[in-house]
């Protein structure tokens, strides 16, 4: 689904001592089947930007267009429930709102409670414990007795269950080590393909968003101050640390090998093994500075 901000302004405690405005006139579009990283430091407004893509909130001034749902400060979706079985938010820290007895029970219970039949639910958590990297085993098990790696893999089924078509997620690789967050992100990104499913990462990482994202949106003070492809956006050193963030480890290495030794090497997006290889070219006088 494609996804439209018109001039949005969203105010928290509008007309009291204590009123703030969270995002400011903030129009954007997310074109349906990609996957946009949103990027900001704290308070910048990311947080009230994917509230407003279920409906948890709406716009106190402008428009959210959502596929074929519209939301205004004086109008919500005749089946919000619906619009709300079709975007899927993974929130930072999701294992914290597990509850119910079994984890089989608690993957069950997004799809239950958008009225999917029970054997098309069985058959949903069959196709989807093995793709989050569950085993059936644990299925019987209480939630709160598995670890917190595998806690997160069953809050994000019970998202997945409901086979949404917009997938939101906040902060997901939050706490894990380096190994659990390379993995997790992995797995979005491969179901991202898989599905074709829109999918908006909010994210701290840099390096997430310029290795998974096709578009980046950098939020500062509630309005968007950046946008485009990540070579682009995440390679302005100056225009980023104006407001508080940094390039991606890769980007300050070409950047660093590039002041010492006077080789500019495009940054396009290429891996570690990729880049070793133009400094190896550079090195033999494959290459040159042009």
């Amino acid at each position: 689904m494609d996804i439209t901000f018109n001039n949005v302004s969203y105010i928290y405690q509008a007309k009291t001592p204590f009123e703030h405005k969270a995002i400011a006139d903030l129009s954007l579009f997310i074109p349906s089947g990609s996957f946009t990283a949103v990027i900001g430091h704290t308070g910048s407004g990311k947080s009230t930007l994917i509230q407003h893509l279920n409906g948890l909130v709406r716009p106190t001034k402008g428009e959210v267009i959502i596929g074929d749902y519209h939301l205004t400060q004086d109008q919500k979706p005749d089946e919000l429930k619906s619009l709300r079985s079709r975007v899927g938010v993974v929130f930072q820290y999701p294992e914290h709102q597990l509850f119910e007895e079994t984890v089989k029970k608690d993957i069950a219970f997004g799809p239950h409670n958008f009225g999917v039949p029970q054997a098309e639910i069985n058959k949903r958590i069959e196709q989807l414990t093995p793709v989050v990297g569950l085993s059936d085993e644990l299925l019987e098990r209480s939630p709160f007795d598995l670890s917190g790696g595998q806690m997160r893999r069953v809050a994000i089924a019970g998202v997945l269950a409901t086979e949404p078509e917009v997938l939101v997620l906040d902060e997901p690789t939050a706490g894990l080590d380096p190994r659990g967050q390379r993995e997790m992100m992995d797995m979005f990104y491969n179901l991202h393909h898989q599905e074709g499913m829109t999918t908006i990462l909010v994210t701290h990482s840099m390096e997430d968003a310029v290795k998974y994202a096709d578009n980046v949106v950098i939020l500062n003070d509630g309005t968007k101050y950046m946008e485009g492809k990540p070579e682009e956006v995440l390679t302005q050193r100056d225009a980023l640390h104006k407001v508080q963030l940094d390039v991606p480890e890769m980007v300050q290495f070409i950047n660093k090998f590039s002041e010492q030794f006077g080789y500019d090497i495009p940054y396009r997006r290429q891996s570690p093994a990729e880049l070793a290889s133009d400094i190896r070219q550079i090195l033999k006088g494959g290459l040159t500075n042009e």
